[in-house]
């Protein structure tokens, strides 16, 4: 399904931003041009929003590592503004040899707080994280 959602993301991409989305790292770039020409994003297409470009943003990742999308609990807290952010809240994540990663989130709040939320640099912290793991 995640990668549906990706595939959906790299047409929309191209017929909507003349933008060719490619897996790679340094396609983060252009995810955060898109990213900040779709925002605000209505409070009715957030969740579908979030699917879609974090299909893309996860598959990045599985372009590099061996990962399955799982749905997985968030371990705390969300502090991502929701009403429920206190409740357990299962999404789609990336099992990364055991460690997951929650790349729909990091897109919800790239959506809802802006650009403080650089997609590049988590990406570079997770990978270093995942780097110095392997086995």
């Amino acid at each position: 399904m995640m990668r549906a959602y990706a595939e959906e993301a790299v047409r929309l991409a191209e017929t909507d931003h003349g933008m060719t989305l490619d897996y790679s790292v340094e396609s983060i770039a252009l995810l955060e041009t898109i990213l900040s020409a779709r925002t605000p994003v209505p409070e009715n297409d957030l969740e579908e929003t979030t699917r879609l470009w974090g299909g893309y943003y996860g598959e990045i990742f599985r372009t590099k590592y061996p990962a399955e999308w799982i749905m997985a609990v968030y371990p705390g807290p969300l502090n991502s503004g929701r009403s429920d952010a206190g409740a357990e809240l299962a999404m789609p994540a990336l099992d990364i040899r055991g460690s997951h990663v929650y790349p729909l989130l990091k897109i919800f709040r790239r959506l809802t707080l802006g650009p403080s939320e650089d997609l590049a640099a988590f990406y570079a912290k997770v990978a270093t994280t995942l780097d110095a793991r392997k086995p």
